[in-house]
């Protein structure tokens, strides 16, 4: 990954925004994927949404007829992840949630009217009467899965503890992105969005250290240790009353003696 990507430098962006500023159907160009977040690799392409008026993409439908959107560059770039699309089309509700981490990371390389950055800065949080939910979801999720995971080590089902550890790495990650009204990060680039958790009250790659330990050896007095932060910090957070349906067989576990795993 190169550290030293300048977006505004390259010559592709540069031939987009060019081509965008000059389509009066083109009210936006959104710049999506790790090039928007500088993590470019040799096998990165240009994933970006020319946000076009409703009307515009009406008449694209009725007519078939879609402008292909990056021949200006040169050489043109291939338009298979270079797409239209329009503020009625981009809401909550009318994309899968699978894409949502998407727009948390994407860059508004152009702007008309101002409508384009609204729907990202939209698009790029969990609405707040989604928050509450979804941590009450990942929280059950996660204290389920410590639990089972440290039972199966307490009958010495090394297999079931140590998988089971590793999928609580994802419930984590749900649950410390939605405290924060965020959506999770896709994995592969996880590393450029971690520090946003450390005001949780983790130390600089700490949690990082955290998930590959728990994927890798599912330590349970590691799990056990680490549990108590999480119960921690959502009890200072305000939602303390999910742990109650667990904390009778919780503390149970939570005291259970372990060897040393590495």
């Amino acid at each position: 990954m190169s550290s030293h990507y300048d977006v505004y430098a390259d010559a592709v962006i540069q031939a987009l925004i060019a081509e965008a500023k000059t389509d009066p159907d083109v009210i936006g160009l959104v710049l999506l994927e790790s090039r928007a977040i500088g993590g470019v690799g040799p096998d990165s392409d240009y994933d970006a949404i020319f946000v076009v008026t409703d009307e515009a993409y009406t008449r694209y439908e009725q007519t078939q007829m879609t402008p292909a959107r990056g021949t200006s560059a040169i050489p043109p770039e291939n338009t298979r992840d270079i797409w239209n699309d329009c503020p009625s089309g981009m809401q909550i509700g009318k994309i899968e949630s699978w894409y949502l981490p998407m727009f948390a990371e994407c860059l508004v390389l152009y702007d008309r009217t101002g409508e384009t950055t609204r729907l990202i800065n939209e698009l790029g949080r969990m609405p707040a009467d989604q928050v509450q939910e979804a941590v009450a979801k990942w929280y059950g999720t996660y204290l389920n899965g410590v639990y089972r995971s440290l039972k199966a080590w307490h009958r010495g089902l090394e297999l079931g503890g140590r998988m089971e550890a590793a999928e609580t790495a994802n419930y984590l990650l749900h649950l410390f992105y939605a405290l924060e009204g965020n959506w999770r990060p896709y994995s592969s680039r996880l590393t450029f969005h971690l520090d946003r958790l450390e005001h949780q009250g983790w130390q600089p790659g700490e949690l990082q250290a955290i998930l590959l330990d728990l994927i890798s050896t599912g330590n349970p007095k590691r799990q056990q240790a680490l549990a108590r932060r999480v119960i921690t910090l959502l009890r200072e957070r305000g939602f303390d009353q999910f742990y109650d349906e667990w904390v009778e067989k919780f503390d149970q576990a939570l005291a259970w003696e372990f060897p040393e795993i590495t």
